[in-house]
């Protein structure tokens, strides 16, 4: 009887562990099976419209109903993506690389790496291989004027004080805050400066804040800033002038890249070495939400993501090596 009543107990075990796995592979597919693309087929190049060519989208920023802002790196350009798959470049190009002022059709960047909608509409991009912070701002007639907000270009190095004398390392991300400041990731100084009213100061240090090596960084809303942190391989919530505290620390993640967060407090990591975006929330378990954790070209595939954008009700990602743009809706 004690053989038949734990063999019964074993299979009954097995058949509820088929359930489940079944149960959960089911739920991964069908959110796959959503992840849809809106722009991009894989190869690089630069084209405009409905049948657009990127060259590693890199970071991402809402631009109003139903369209994101994206910095196009190895293109130099910095382009608006409709959900409609209507794509349109707003300044420069694989043939305007270098560091230039002014109209933003003659205007010229190097390398944009990071991508921020300001409250006044003008548009904030981190340039890594230029080492400068940019600008651009509407003119009466609504076309764009290009500026440098700080750094020097070509020079890299260490430097706050005035703007324009400040030296920045390949800042990696911008984000713009309610009272006209730009907070700037400057990932080969592995800290978080902060340029307003012309001057600039570093607001968080790796390894005093409890920060590795911020990469990516994005405003929650109640006060507090999520990271993306590659010296830790996590998420953090960070408070200025606190000390950053992880989320979900049990979760290893695959170098995170690019960081985002949700109204409901959960936080989505776009892994660029594990070719999927992990959602994360405290006292949750981590669920791979986009992507299969393999790389490829297929439409439930990514290929180094590197970063993600809640928008308009849907998942926003910038899928690198495939040179391509996807949503994923949010319920």
């Amino acid at each position: 009887m004690i053989y038949k009543s734990n063999t019964i107990k074993t299979l009954t075990a097995i058949r509820y562990s088929l359930l489940l796995m079944t149960a959960l592979c089911f739920s991964i597919t069908a959110t796959a099976a959503e992840l849809r693309v809106v722009s991009g087929n894989g190869e690089a190049g630069f084209v405009d419209g409905t049948d657009a060519r990127f060259n590693k989208p890199i970071r991402l920023a809402p631009f109003g109903p139903g369209r994101i802002l994206v910095a196009d790196i190895n293109n130099h350009a910095v382009r608006v993506v409709g959900i409609d798959g209507m794509v349109k470049t707003l300044a420069g190009g694989p043939d305007k690389q270098g560091h230039q002022d002014g109209p933003a059709d003659i205007a010229r960047f190097n390398s944009p790496h990071g991508v921020a909608l300001s409250n006044d509409g003008s548009i904030i991009v981190a340039g890594a291989s230029s080492h400068t912070v940019r600008l651009l701002s509407r003119d009466a007639d609504s076309s764009y004027q290009v500026s440098t907000l700080a750094g020097m270009a070509g020079q890299s190095g260490y430097r706050d004080g005035p703007a324009s004398q400040a030296l920045f390392n390949s800042p990696h991300a911008v984000v713009a805050e309610a009272d006209g400041g730009v907070l700037i990731v400057d990932i080969g100084n592995a800290c978080i400066r902060r340029v307003k009213d012309g001057v600039v100061t570093t607001v968080a240090k790796a390894d005093t804040e409890n920060i590795g090596m911020p990469i990516d960084l994005m405003a929650a809303g109640d006060g507090s800033y999520l990271i993306a942190d590659a010296g830790s391989q996590k998420a953090l919530r960070w408070v200025p002038g606190e000390v950053a505290r992880t989320i979900s620390p049990e979760t290893e993640l695959a170098m995170p890249h690019g960081v985002a967060g949700d109204s409901d407090g959960n936080t989505y990591v776009a892994e660029i070495r594990g070719h999927q975006v992990t959602r994360l929330a405290d006292g949750k378990e981590s669920v791979r939400v986009a992507g299969t954790g393999v790389s490829g070209l297929n439409q439930d595939q990514l290929n180094k993501p590197a970063a993600v954008l809640v928008h308009d009700g849907f998942l926003w990602i910038a899928d690198l090596n495939n040179h391509r743009i996807s949503i994923l809706p949010l319920k």
